[in-house]
């Protein structure tokens, strides 16, 4: 399995999908965000061209506002990937989600809560927060989950990793991150954002606001949530491409963070060194 990893906006996809016609490959995403329906600009889901120049799994799964964890995630993605390994096909695991990614390349197991979702539901939150800590004492929270009443509810509905799963990599996958360097992703990120609401991702946020209402939970992500400020506050489209850009560039900073506690990776600026440690890797 090769899996192709890095921030928002670093050229994820389009490695993949060229190294992915070369090998022989399908992709796996993943990417918290592209598994929903009706969320395309946004979320820079591949594109037509690009899902049918190469088979892709996972993309638009569910639809905004259901609650999808990444125990399903990693349930789906090893399915996927047997399935492709079964018919002969090398899987690339792609995304920017590092704890999807790290589910499957870790195989992490979950802890499940005996607190159903019904019973979490009628919780405050200051009473989740207290049931998962005393549940889940070894995991720690960022300051977003801890305030966030349905990421409460889910870990203790659903379970959460073990802190002890993330010591060494389980699956044999050759693991290629995107170093790409501060000048360039914020250039990056800067198009892709100019070239997201040329698309009409004003009116793809308005289009969910109708749909699944403005509490829908994927609306509060980045890039959607400032469109909806947006949309409330009466800015200049300017102003909020100004703010679009910065809050994309601290997301892609704590993926950064996040991939480099993994010594695992590859690191790789360029496709002809990703294509060479693709053909070195499956000649071993």
């Amino acid at each position: 399995m090769i899996t192709i990893l890095g921030p928002t906006a670093s050229g994820k996809t389009v490695m993949a999908v060229e190294l992915a016609k070369k090998f022989n490959g399908e992709i796996v995403c993943a990417d918290s965000r592209t598994i929903y329906k009706n969320m395309n600009i946004g979320t820079a889901k591949p594109t037509k061209v690009e899902q049918q120049n190469v088979p892709h799994h996972l993309l638009d799964i569910v639809l905004p506002g259901e609650v999808f964890s990444v125990l399903e995630f990693q349930k789906l993605a090893r399915s996927c990937i047997a399935d492709i390994q079964k018919r002969g096909k090398l899987p690339f695991l792609v995304g920017g989600s590092g704890l999807y990614i790290d589910s499957v390349l870790f195989n992490y197991s979950f802890q499940r809560s005996s607190v159903g979702r019904v019973v979490t539901k009628n919780l405050s939150l200051q009473q989740l927060q207290s049931r998962v800590k005393a549940e889940f004492p070894e995991i720690e929270l960022n300051n977003s989950d801890i305030h966030n009443q349905r990421r409460l509810e889910q870990i203790l509905s659903r379970g959460m990793v073990k802190s002890d799963d993330r010591k060494k990599q389980k699956i044999d996958s050759l693991v290629l991150g995107l170093d790409i360097k501060i000048p360039v992703l914020k250039k990056n990120i800067a198009q892709r954002t100019e070239s997201m609401l040329n698309k009409g991702f004003i009116q793809e946020v308005e289009n969910i606001i109708s749909t699944f209402g403005e509490d829908c939970p994927q609306l509060h992500t980045t890039g959607y949530k400032e469109v909806l400020d947006f949309i409330h506050s009466g800015t200049t489209k300017n102003q909020l491409e100004l703010q679009i850009n910065s809050a994309t560039y601290q997301l892609a900073k704590k993926q950064i963070t996040w991939f480099k506690r993994n010594p695992d990776i590859i690191w790789v600026n360029t496709f002809a060194e990703a294509e060479r440690n693709v053909s070195d890797y499956l000649k071993l």
